[in-house]
């Protein structure tokens, strides 16, 4: 049966940035105090357990062992009071009606009846209280983002239009070329006689296959040679995977044809396209959702990480790990 216990969750993973998990039995004791809270070590455990049960692919891996586990989630916990004591200021708690309504939708969308999710937790170290102080938290983070921050980002067309032209390679949709090469480096510490004499190395491999020798032919004719280093197929490349000099003369040659001699900082370069494969790019308007999307995210976690870190300051935090 699928599991979409991560429903609420996924609004908060690019908020919160969150990532991790645990797996150790310890004694509880306090270790922070926020204001007049105080967290608890089974408070961070339970946000561990809780993490594992909405995402185990993403969070399965962090243990409680390592203190770098504990301070990430002790940092949640200490974010999760802060915005709790916000929305009270606000009058804009959440009442026990709504987290009941939230708790009984997970159960209805996972098929389960009281019974078997109550086991289903207790399989994963949760009993249904502390599921439901969790899920109280969580409907407090989407409630204070959407409260504050939300209704203040604006995507502007530039913007989007900015990062499409940016990362244009992300949307060609699979432009690749395949490769043969015939390459002379130039070490860094050659001297100019040094690099005059494998210029003209190159220059009179060049010559050769202009004159109509075959490139593999003479490609063979080289390979032993200690200055020249040769690849008859270097696989298939997209346009960001090749160096800039290279790229930008591989994607305009045909199938078949042979480049001249491309110097890069590396050394002198002769190529041959074994094959091309040219797909349609998208067009802006067909990615501009994905986009917008994209930059709403970042702006969000930007807002949110931002009013947390001021909440901070001026809160009385006292860490005891």
């Amino acid at each position: 049966m699928k599991r979409s216990f991560g429903v609420l969750s996924l609004t908060l993973i690019f908020i919160f940035g969150l990532s991790g998990i645990l797996n150790a039995e310890v004694i509880d004791r306090v270790v922070a105090q926020v204001n007049d809270k105080i967290i608890t070590l089974s408070d961070v455990k339970r946000e561990g357990k809780v993490l594992v049960l909405e995402n185990p692919e993403r969070f399965g891996k962090l243990n409680m062992n390592d203190p770098r586990a504990v301070s990430f989630l002790l940092n949640q916990m200490i974010s999760t009071i802060l915005i709790e004591e916000e929305l009270k200021k606000m009058g804009r708690g959440i009442s026990i009606k709504e987290v009941n309504a939230a708790y009984n939708a997970i159960k209805r969308n996972n098929k389960m009846n009281d019974e078997q999710f109550e086991k289903y937790l207790k399989q994963r170290g949760l009993t249904p209280k502390e599921y439901r102080k969790a899920l109280k938290q969580r409907i407090e983070r989407i409630r204070f983002f959407n409260a504050t921050i939300k209704g203040s980002i604006t995507i502007s067309d530039k913007d989007v239009k900015a990062y499409f032209e940016k990362h244009k390679d992300e949307f060609v949709g699979g432009e690749r070329v395949q490769i043969a090469q015939i390459f002379v480096p130039v070490p860094k510490d050659a001297s100019n006689e040094e690099r005059l004499e494998l210029q003209n190395l190159i220059m009179k491999i060049e010559g050769e296959i202009y004159k109509g020798k075959n490139f593999f032919a003479v490609l063979k004719k080289y390979k032993d040679n200690p200055q020249v280093k040769v690849f008859e197929d270097m696989g298939w490349y997209k346009r960001k995977d090749l160096v800039k000099p290279i790229a930008d003369v591989a994607f305009k040659l045909k199938k078949g044809a042979v480049s001249e001699v491309i110097e890069t900082k590396l050394g002198f370069h002769i190529i041959k396209v074994l094959n091309i494969q040219r797909a349609k790019g998208k067009d802006f308007k067909d990615v501009k959702a994905k986009i917008e999307d994209i930059l709403f995210k970042k702006e969000s976690e930007e807002r949110m990480n931002e009013w947390l870190d001021k909440a901070k300051k001026q809160a009385d935090i006292e860490i005891m790990l």
